[in-house]
């Protein structure tokens, strides 16, 4: 198993870049004893946008379209009894496909996806991250004061999709929005 693992993300020529290395981390939780002098570490399990599939990325040119948000729990190499394998994998749990932008936010909104009342996971070959992502939990009219930083993706009910969190990312986001309408404009003439 492995504690992170380097991915090279896809171009992005609006920002001049021609590649980017991203860190996916995941990192279970070091709990101490009392009496041990090292200090703990909280659980850190990186939030990606997945391809469903490479091809309907590549089809995609940069939009959304094709992927879906999961949590990477587990990054891994299969041992050599079940043969060589080259690529690391993923144990992922995956979230709700992508639905309407809110309008009040202006975000896109996820929960958990669940199969027979758990967690719907899935092993990915760790090249079908196509980025990281930042997940905000919604709020009501009240703070759930259960929510910590090292608990709130387990706690929380429902998250936006933070497409603030680098230019990269909102140009990701308006590039999707751009050809969706465009699509759905042509299509309704």
């Amino acid at each position: 198993m492995f504690k992170q693992v380097v991915v090279t993300a896809p171009a992005a020529p609006q920002v001049g870049e021609t590649h980017q290395w991203l860190h996916v981390r995941a990192t279970p939780a070091v709990i101490v004893l009392a009496s041990s002098c090292k200090p703990g570490r909280p659980t850190l399990f990186d939030m990606a946008l997945i391809s469903k599939t490479p091809e309907d990325h590549q089809q995609a040119r940069g939009t959304l379209n094709g992927l879906r948000v999961a949590q990477v729990c587990v990054i891994f190499k299969l041992p050599p009894q079940f043969g060589w394998y080259s690529r690391p994998l993923a144990y992922i749990e995956w979230f709700t496909p992508l639905q309407g932008l809110d309008p009040i936010v202006g975000m896109y909104q996820v929960s958990r996806s669940t199969r027979h009342h758990r967690h719907n996971a899935a092993i990915v070959h760790i090249d079908e991250i196509v980025c990281l992502c930042h997940l905000i939990p919604k709020m009501a009219q009240e703070v759930d004061r259960r929510w910590t930083s090292h608990n709130v993706y387990e706690v929380a009910n429902t998250f936006f999709l933070n497409n603030f969190i680098d230019f990269r990312f909102l140009l990701l986001v308006l590039w999707h929005n751009v050809a969706t309408f465009t699509t759905n404009t042509i299509g309704t003439m």
